[in-house]
């Protein structure tokens, strides 16, 4: 077996080690056609270079791990997301706090004008510093915030006195007593999305909402960057999907899209790190300029836009049919 291969099962909860020349089988579909699409460079932490594979059938794009005794999380960017909470230093990071400011407003309308609340018990599952949890705790909703990193758990701790929990405690918690759960840009980052999605589920209450918010692998600023492109991301980033996929494998798991819209200010951000990725001059004027032609292309093409939040309600799923001991009879 070829050592330094691994990429994680889609459907699978466990991670498994691959030889290098099945790495053309798709984690999701297991078609065997899938393709090295491009070779793309971490450029936030440790500047090595990691593989994507793309599957024609489903339209999935995976990360390959170039090693297979280090878990995705070494290459977490905690300290980053903690300095961008902190004190804005430069003109790009006041532009993020800025833009941050204007998002944290339009998801709290979002989600009122979604579930008509003002109020209820809402799961924030990999809530980072925790700006969102805070403001939805201001707005009189009660929430749980799970968070892997120990630090910014702490950061939040400090900052909004806002008490998170690690992965492990979700387990603790009862099921079917939140009215919300959200997904903020974290779905792609876990390798055991189909034990998380059905998590949520149970955790949800009958006819709870979920709110995911995810990268668009098939948008217009994608395709221009190609393997430069920010919302990559690798090689934290292990899954990358396209809305139709994003809504099928929902459905697969007893949810139904009742809504979706674009994250306008995403495609400014990525666009920006892509010039910067691309190491060209004034990348934050090139970025603008870049991230608005996008912007006002994917006007009525949402499915073509960098960033979207999908609103997924949770509907009953099918019970399995029983055969009955006369039909199992006949068929003896």
């Amino acid at each position: 077996m070829t050592r330094g291969v691994r990429w994680y099962y889609f459907c699978n909860p466990m991670a498994e080690t691959q030889n290098s020349t099945n790495a053309s089988e798709c984690p999701y579909c297991k078609s065997g056609g899938a393709f090295e699409m491009a070779q793309c460079t971490d450029h936030m932490v440790s500047g090595e270079r990691f593989r994507l594979y793309r599957c024609p059938d489903c339209s999935l794009v995976y990360t390959v791990l170039n090693n297979s005794g280090v878990e995705p999380g070494t290459y977490d960017k905690v300290q980053y997301r903690i300095t961008l909470g902190d004190k804005p230093r430069g003109l790009l990071r006041r532009l993020y706090h800025v833009a941050r400011s204007i998002m944290l407003r339009r998801k709290l309308k979002l989600i009122t004008r979604i579930t008509g609340r003002k109020g209820g018990r809402l799961l924030n599952y990999g809530a980072a510093i925790g700006y969102f949890s805070s403001i939805m705790e201001d707005h009189n909703w009660k929430v749980v915030s799970i968070e892997r990193s120990h630090e910014e758990r702490q950061f939040s701790l400090e900052m909004f006195h806002h008490r998170m929990m690690d992965e492990d405690a979700m387990n603790k918690l009862r099921k079917g007593t939140f009215d919300v759960a959200t997904l903020w840009h974290v779905l792609g980052n876990r390798k055991n999305i189909t034990e998380l999605i059905d998590r949520l589920y149970d955790l949800l209450t009958p006819n709870g909402i979920l709110f995911v918010a995810a990268p668009n692998s098939a948008s217009l600023d994608a395709a221009h960057y190609a393997d430069e492109w920010a919302g990559w991301d690798v090689p934290r980033h292990i899954w990358h999907m396209n809305p139709s996929l994003i809504q099928k494998v929902a459905k697969e798991h007893g949810f139904v899209m009742m809504h979706r819209e674009r994250l306008p200010f995403d495609v400014f951000y990525i666009c920006i790190l892509s010039e910067r990725n691309l190491h060209h001059i004034f990348p934050i004027t090139r970025g603008l300029v870049r991230g608005l032609y996008y912007h006002l292309k994917s006007i009525g093409h949402v499915d073509r836009s960098s960033s979207l939040v999908y609103v997924f309600r949770k509907i009953e799923r099918p019970r399995k049919r029983r055969r009955s001991a006369s039909a199992s009879a006949k068929t003896e």
